[in-house]
């Protein structure tokens, strides 16, 4: 997987988190207070926005709002548990990180994810340092977003976010 494959998907997934926001029955609607989670039982460090804290329809919320519109959360600090993605860039050879974040519960249109890039905030080894492929994981950093493309390639300059010294829990 590479680096335009985890931003072209979390940009796709945008149409699927929309229609989450429509089967979910009106009996789900509420929203479930915050409550502790075993990723982050332990951990101290506040967040403007945490994942891990969410129920399924907070979680298909967000995920649609930071897939439509992500500027809106830039700067903001963040907590997200999925499935750990990589995958190296064959135009510039870099290695990119992604986490899977979604919703898999509920009807088949509500089975929304977004694919949310991260920067490790320290220099990890690659492997070493890094848990298997498609293994759960925790991140926390704070959302930025950074720009891609070539206008001497006269290719559009795009804003994608990422989250930026991010650590990791596995």
């Amino acid at each position: 997987m590479n680096a335009k494959t985890i931003t072209t998907a979390a940009l796709v997934v945008a149409a699927l988190a929309a229609a989450a926001l429509l089967c979910v029955d009106s009996t789900t609607r509420e929203v479930d207070p915050p409550t502790p989670h075993a990723a982050d039982a332990g951990d101290s460090a506040e967040v403007d926005i945490d994942f891990t804290r969410m129920n399924a329809t907070m979680q298909a919320t967000y995920t649609y709002r930071l897939a439509a519109n992500p500027a809106e959360f830039a700067g903001k600090s963040m907590r997200v548990s999925g499935k750990f993605l990589t995958g190296v860039d064959e135009e510039d050879g870099e290695r990119h990180y992604g986490c899977l974040v979604g919703n898999s519960a509920g009807c088949a249109c509500c089975a929304a994810s977004l694919v949310l890039e991260f920067v490790p905030k320290d220099s990890y080894a690659w492997p070493t340092n890094y848990p298997p492929e498609e293994s759960q994981i925790t991140i926390s950093g704070t959302l930025e977003m950074f720009e891609v493309g070539d206008n001497m390639l006269r290719q559009p300059i795009t804003r994608v976010p990422k989250l930026a010294n991010a650590d990791i829990a596995f």
